[in-house]
């Protein structure tokens, strides 16, 4: 038996449960269509994707031009109705080429080390689908264009499920006639779409946190499960916009998202930001060096409510390699006053003498063959050391014996397989060694004094099944390698520390099955 044909019979064998199930779920018979701007342009998915949602390199300089074909402005009239009027003609799209919808859903099976706390157990769970993501895209006229995503979300917004716009823009592009060398986005959407491993377009799509951000320090039953390098990597840190000395336990004072989570995305890799970003090539479409300046508007963590500018940039080339289409960037990126570092102590949050910048600086990679996706990102975030001269008195001194470290990296590779037509194998490993808070100050601790930023290793391995392009069943899993460590025990002292199993090590592994169809 030839090698291809074994690996497609042993493939469909472990993909039965996957096919079964979603086939009893949803009916993909008539689920022909394929995405708006294939429809559009009368192409297949394949020219602008590998592994969808992966995009090709046409498909990446597609997005980077706006929606327009690379080198060209036909997006302006292509494929669109022509209206004529008193000051002249109007284009106008049809609906079934600028909207699109993604559904996906899973059946996942966790394990954990210890029973986390809210209710979060190790028990089948079902729920399709999970997250419907609404799309509008296209060109209002030549080199203007736009794009909206709204997404039903059964994951957030308490126990309903909620309907809110994500990522909504305009993009204004080959600024000064000259093809490719100037554009700009403006509205809400990720900064890193051209870095080299985006946020968003993800093979294993994240699943998503358990967890109160509302108290401090965060009550975390289940860690999310996502490229590491994307996360904030840092403990203890609050965004401060609760008053000093405020119990921390109190979620109607301190508010969501008053907790920074180590485990979510953040900054340049955000899955949103709002603010304006500037990108192009020099020279013009020809040139493989691509660039990207931006700023982000996100609020001071000073307690203030005051606005921040953040700034960014990043560099990609790119060059072949081997045969391989391959591609290099580096960015760096600043938030003043970002963040606040935060104890708990006698019951009462307690904030260093001021808040700190963050600034992550990451550098990342990609190599295309026929068959084969390669991608690598390394990130580091650095923060200032804390003091705690404000509290006065004893709770400075006790604040003082707090170890802080001031960087924190994360570390994302991923290879992916389509080793044949309807099958594709990939396998993601990250790391994340993070920073922020080491210990807490030892007048709360009863024993050991166990770290507190604990690091995160896992192995995400993920088999897909593609009946046609714009459809995916999968199975996957996320194996956590971390070594097992513990909370440091305050008998009671600090609420959601009381050593037991940390949150980065006691999610033991996620097996889950799902569907990921776009139309």
């Amino acid at each position: 038996m030839k090698g291809a044909e074994f690996l497609h019979k042993a493939a469909l064998l472990l993909l039965l449960p996957v096919v079964g199930v979603s086939m009893f779920l949803i009916d993909i018979g008539s689920a022909e269509a394929i995405p708006a701007f294939a429809r559009k342009f009368q192409s297949n998915c394949a020219l602008c994707h590998t592994n969808v949602p992966r995009l090709a390199p046409f498909g990446q300089k597609f997005l980077a031009n706006g929606y327009q074909f690379p080198g060209t402005t036909d997006g302006g009239e292509t494929a669109k109705i022509v209206l004529d009027g008193a000051q002249g003609p109007v284009t106008l799209d049809k609906l079934s080429n600028m909207m699109a919808v993604r559904l996906r859903g899973d059946i996942q099976k966790a394990s954990f080390k210890n029973e986390p706390g809210g209710g979060v157990d190790d028990r089948l769970s079902i729920e399709v689908p999970k997250i419907v993501n609404f799309f509008f895209g296209g060109t209002v006229t030549k080199n203007i264009s736009y794009f909206m995503e709204s997404e039903y979300n059964t994951m957030e917004g308490g126990s309903e499920a909620s309907v809110k716009f994500e990522r909504t823009m305009m993009q204004f592009s080959n600024i000064g006639g000259v093809q490719g060398a100037a554009n700009v986005k403006v509205g809400r959407f990720d900064p890193s779409f051209l870095f080299s491993f985006p946020t968003h377009r993800q093979q294993l799509n994240p699943i998503l946190p358990i967890a109160d951000t509302d108290t401090y320090p965060p009550a975390i039953q289940r860690i999310p499960l996502l490229p590491y390098a994307f996360s904030s990597k840092l403990f203890g840190m609050s965004t401060a916009s609760a008053p000093a000395g405020t119990a921390g336990t109190d979620a109607d004072t301190l508010g969501e998202g008053f907790a920074l989570l180590p485990f979510a995305p953040t900054l340049y890799n955000a899955p949103v930001q709002t603010g304006i970003s500037v990108h192009g090539r020099p020279g013009g479409d020809d040139s493989p060096l691509l660039y990207q300046v931006g700023f982000a508007l996100n609020e001071k963590a000073d307690g203030t409510g005051d606005q921040r500018t953040d700034v960014y940039a990043m560099l990609r080339y790119e060059f072949q390699v081997a045969g391989a289409d391959a591609q290099v960037s580096g960015f760096w990126y600043n938030a003043p006053e970002a963040a606040r570092s935060t104890l708990l102590m006698s019951g009462n949050v307690q904030y260093a003498d001021k808040a700190t910048d963050i600034t992550r600086v990451g550098i990342g990679a990609r190599a295309q063959w026929e068959t084969v996706d390669v991608y690598m990102a390394i990130t580091q975030d650095s923060i200032d050391s804390p003091t705690w001269n404000n509290l006065g008195g004893m709770m400075t001194t006790m604040a003082s014996t707090s170890q802080w470290e001031d960087t924190a990296t994360g570390v994302s590779v991923e290879a992916d397989w389509r080793f044949h037509p309807n099958w594709m194998f990939g396998v993601r490993y990250d790391q994340m060694d993070a920073g922020g808070l080491k210990r807490l100050p030892a007048a709360v601790v009863t024993s050991t004094n166990d770290d507190i930023n604990a690091s995160v290793q896992m192995i995400s391995p993920i088999l897909k099944y593609y009946p046609s392009p714009n459809i995916g069943l999968y199975t996957r899993a996320h194996i956590n390698i971390s070594s097992s460590s513990t909370l440091p025990d305050t008998s009671g002292a600090v609420a959601g520390f009381s050593g037991q199993e940390h949150p980065a090590s006691n999610l033991e592994n996620i097996l889950a099955f799902g569907v990921d169809m776009a139309f």
